[in-house]
């Protein structure tokens, strides 16, 4: 195991499922998990049966370092970890991602959106229009087969953190949850077990950190009272 401390994030190099066990409590879990899809970066080496244990076993521990919300971008066939945080979180809501620079193959076509399951007590911020990700917060110089949106994710944090909030990612890819968390003042620990990934976030969670410190955020204005939202 490899461990990084960049600004308020820790990155773990590593299998999940023996990380999350030492971790304390977290305020949120916001990720986007693999989905046993027969991709070349995927667990395309398990059966039916072992993901669904999988998943479970990852759920389990998500319970035990008790977050306040658990946010999950699943495909649309992922019955793995739908029914996995469903037994250890109340489900609330379905979130949709709205992708206005991409289409996404699905069963019987293409759609443009994505699809989040929030799982948990409360939304501190309401969003009166749509989570778009405008093209600027795609991912230009750091190769990942599967990279979210700056944009989406900062949204999410905003919804269902408070500032200075701890959020979780078992599943950190390229970091796009960390980079978020970087730009909007939250703690953040991400795990990830493929090393060339895990490389990839460092860079792109320092360079965020790197350009905090260059162009730090405007002091901030008043806003007007955001209502908060209890399901």
């Amino acid at each position: 195991m490899r461990v990084e401390q960049i600004g308020d994030a820790t990155l773990y190099l590593g299998d999940c499922l023996e990380i999350l066990p030492t971790l304390g409590k977290v305020d949120a879990v916001v990720t986007d998990p693999p989905f046993n899809a027969g991709k070349d970066f995927d667990n395309d080496s398990m059966t039916d049966e072992k993901w669904i244990c999988f998943c479970q076993s990852v759920a389990n521990r998500c319970a035990d370092i008790g977050p306040e919300n658990v946010l999950i971008e699943v495909g649309k066939n992922d019955s793995g970890m739908r029914g996995a945080f469903g037994k250890n979180f109340t489900f609330k809501w379905t979130i949709a991602l709205n992708y206005t620079n991409a289409m996404r193959q699905g069963a019987v076509g293409f759609s443009n959106w994505g699809e989040v399951l929030w799982y948990g007590g409360k939304c501190h911020r309401r969003y009166m229009d749509r989570i778009d990700a405008p093209l600027e917060n795609t991912i230009k110089d750091f190769s990942h087969p599967s990279p979210k949106n700056v944009a989406h994710y900062s949204k999410l944090i905003e919804m269902f953190s408070d500032s200075g909030a701890t959020i979780l990612d078992p599943f950190m890819g390229s970091g796009t949850t960390g980079v978020a968390c970087a730009g909007l003042g939250r703690k953040f620990i991400g795990i990830e077990i493929e090393p060339k990934y895990f490389d990839i976030a460092c860079q792109r969670i320092k360079r965020e950190y790197d350009q905090l410190k260059l162009f730090p955020p405007d002091a901030p204005k008043a806003k007007a009272k955001q209502e908060e939202l209890d399901i």
